[in-house]
């Protein structure tokens, strides 16, 4: 039986509050480290966790890890968001404080396998970039400095545009533009909140927004779905709340072909669009962490924890690579958020965790649109979720 360790810094991410069910009802054990009070305390399917106060700094957070990888002898270590990823993969700085031949050196060393230095999603313009050069199809983008970007240097991406940051998420870093002078006037004013981060404009692609959620093991994907995004919450840009699972060949093979440019291990997705005029899709972006469909796979057919879990058993496993049905998923607590009187709630697959009680009352606890109030505190949470 493999062993995986899920290591989470967020505390209301509800893909992440989903993963542990799918992961032990795919045969592995599931250890986790997270915030105190989080979605993630309420999870049932769990063998042990850690929580830690929010005062932890990061190189500690990332040693305790190491050290709960080797304590708990996990066969993979699993960063659930972008700020997880980010902070585990200051394991191979670290390693430089200790000694080579240390038990911490090795159990760095091992979590630096599955989490690498080199954080995706901080670089979206520049896997971009590796995605063209690969062959694949992406949109015409722009560095854009605003103190040396002229508006004449967007010409060719035509209008309208859309403006992107560097190590944003959940559409929270993207901006439309009708025109080439919008989008200056917009990195004008943006607050720099890092330098490193880089900006870009891209060309607007008009289509349908679709991804594929993926796991992989050094460069190779083992099992892979596609969907299309039916709702947004929020709209345009933000996460999916409604999607369609489609078989696509064209998304896996994208999805496929990334993974082998980046050499990727664990769970992932891509983001592309289909556009309107029926040719082949644009890539967008690369999620080197689990997406919020991941637990979705035994439901696509495909059956991302399971495949993961034979990979590291060395077992058999046949992979069905995006072969499902057009069903719909309904995306809780998203869809019901977006629109309490949505369609979808009864037409599509609603994606409730019936089984897990603590974790619905967690969830439903901490989503102000759900009961009219306001966002609560994380032991108004716990006293609501806890019999």
């Amino acid at each position: 039986m493999p062993t995986a360790l899920l290591v989470s810094c967020a505390m209301y991410r509800y893909g992440t509050a989903r993963m542990p069910a799918a992961l032990k009802a795919a045969g592995f054990r599931v250890f986790v480290i997270c915030p105190k009070n989080s979605l993630l305390e309420f999870c049932d399917q769990i063998d042990g966790r850690h929580c830690f106060s929010p005062e932890l700094a990061a190189d500690d957070l990332t040693v305790i890890a190491a050290r709960a990888a080797a304590q708990f002898r996990a066969d993979i270590v699993i960063g659930c968001e972008e700020s997880a990823v980010r902070m585990l993969g200051l394991a191979g700085r670290l390693q430089e404080r200790v000694k080579a031949d240390s038990a911490d050196a090795r159990n760095l060393r091992f979590v630096q396998a599955w989490c690498s230095d080199d954080p995706w999603e901080e670089k979206r313009s520049r896997c971009v970039e590796m995605a063209a050069a690969a062959g694949i199809r992406t949109p015409r983008q722009v560095a854009v400095d605003p103190h040396r970007t002229a508006a004449a240097d967007l010409a060719a991406l035509g209008e309208p545009l859309l403006l992107k940051y560097d190590g944003s998420s959940a559409g929270r870093g993207v901006f439309f533009a009708s025109s080439a002078a919008q989008a200056m006037a917009m990195a004008a004013s943006r607050p720099v909140e890092s330098p490193a981060l880089q900006a870009v404009a891209q060309e607007f692609v008009r289509g349908r927004a679709a991804s594929v959620s993926f796991c992989a093991l050094g460069g190779k994907m083992l099992e892979g779905f596609a969907y299309t995004v039916l709702r947004h919450e929020p709209p345009p840009f933000g996460p999916a709340s409604v999607i369609e699972l489609t078989p696509h060949p064209g998304l896996i093979d994208m999805a496929r072909r990334m993974v082998e440019v980046t050499g990727y291990s664990g769970f992932g997705g891509i983001d592309a669009i289909l556009p309107d005029d029926g040719s082949p899709p644009v890539f967008l972006e690369f999620n080197a962490r689990p997406t919020q469909t991941t637990h979705l796979g035994k439901l696509a057919g495909s059956d991302l924890c399971r495949a993961m879990a034979c990979a590291l058993a060395g077992a058999p496993y046949d992979a069905v690579l995006g072969r499902t049905s057009g069903r719909q998923v309904a995306l809780f607590p998203s869809e019901w958020a977006r629109d309490p009187n949505s369609p979808y709630l009864t037409s599509a697959h609603h994606d409730v965790p019936w089984t897990e009680c603590r974790l619905t009352a967690a969830i439903m606890t901490v989503t102000p649109q759900l009961h009219g109030g306001r966002a609560v505190t994380p032991s108004a949470a716990q006293a609501t979720a806890h019999p």
